[in-house]
């Protein structure tokens, strides 16, 4: 597979070569003058994260484990795993951290959703990545809507043409489509669409048309991305509607009440700001926190680099609705 030069993995491969040469040929300079290593015990170091954002997060971490990060003496390493945000909330709300010094997910509507459930160790997060919430259809399906003169519009969902049928994801279970249904409702009014509450076989009628319906699915920009990533013959399209669309933030939040740990995530929230950690989630198809994203990297993906129309954000009582609807 060809990779661009934009890839942050790459990057770090071409800077480990290049230290690894210098050190043939100066290796007692290197040995003196690099960063010394911690010395303390390990500081092991929980994030939990959206699925869709886990990736990404997982690739910042091994570059974060491999510098120098002394915490109170010990060395801190951080450790990704993937959790359902609805998983978390209900854990946090019970005081149960399961193994959570940081949170991270897919939308910032989680955080309030925390809140109101009574976990008081959720604050206010930091936005890391933003995708928009669009609608994705195969690319033969997207090229027969604008030949048709259809527009895009959420109003695909609420009278699919072409025989469509159309999936979004559990709005109880999933931010994306929460937000579908926020933004739908906001523009065109409520609509109706099949759940499914796995996000990994959203995208699974995209694979054939078994009963000679178009498959429309409507969720974030970056599982479009994702999607295409693993079916480059057969690519989706993303179908922004002209109405305006809501956006999934990813906020980073410390939900640890260990001041060691909360110390050692906060240095990890640092690094997730950086410019290299910004590089690594555009590789992966998210925006930056205000929606921004590199214009080699949108051609790559296959997406529109300016950001679409963005609604107001929804109350927290608008979320609650459409989580429970």
């Amino acid at each position: 597979m060809a990779v661009t030069r934009r890839d942050p993995r790459v990057r770090l491969l071409v800077a480990g070569a290049a230290v690894l040469l210098v050190g043939l040929s100066t290796g007692w300079y290197l040995l003196r003058d690099r960063p010394q290593a911690c010395q303390g015990r390990t500081l092991q170091v929980g994030v939990v994260a959206a699925p869709d954002i886990t990736p990404a997060l997982a690739a910042v971490a091994a570059r974060f484990n491999v510098q120098p990060h002394e915490i109170g003496g010990r060395c801190a390493q951080i450790e990704v795993e993937a959790r359902d945000p609805a998983t978390v909330v209900r854990s946090l709300a019970r005081g149960d951290p399961v193994g959570a010094d940081a949170w991270v997910p897919d939308s910032s509507m989680w955080l309030d959703r925390a809140r109101a459930a009574g976990a008081r160790t959720v604050g206010f997060g930091s936005p890391l990545a933003a995708s928009p919430v669009v609608i994705a259809a195969p690319r033969a399906v997207a090229a027969e809507l604008r030949d048709d003169g259809t527009a895009a519009s959420w109003r695909l969902l609420k009278k699919a043409p072409l025989h469509a049928s159309v999936r979004v994801l559990d709005p109880a279970r999933n931010a994306a489509g929460a937000a579908v249904a926020l933004a739908a409702r906001a523009t065109i009014g409520p609509v109706t669409a099949r759940r499914d509450p796995d996000p990994a076989r959203l995208y699974a009628s995209f694979a054939g048309l078994e009963d000679l319906r178009r498959p429309l699915v409507a969720a974030s920009e970056q599982s479009v991305v994702a999607y295409n990533d693993a079916h480059r013959p057969n690519p989706a399209s993303v179908i922004v509607p002209e109405e305006g669309t809501l956006l999934l933030d990813h906020p980073f939040v410390t939900v640890s009440t260990d001041p060691l740990r909360a110390q050692a995530a906060d240095a990890f929230r640092w690094a997730l700001q950086a410019q290299q950690a910004r590089d690594t989630f555009q590789w992966y198809g998210f925006r930056t926190a205000d929606g921004r994203i590199d214009a080699r990297d949108a051609t790559r993906l296959g997406l529109r680099q300016t950001l679409p129309k963005i609604l107001p954000n929804p109350t927290p009582s608008q979320v609650a609705a459409a989580m429970r609807a």
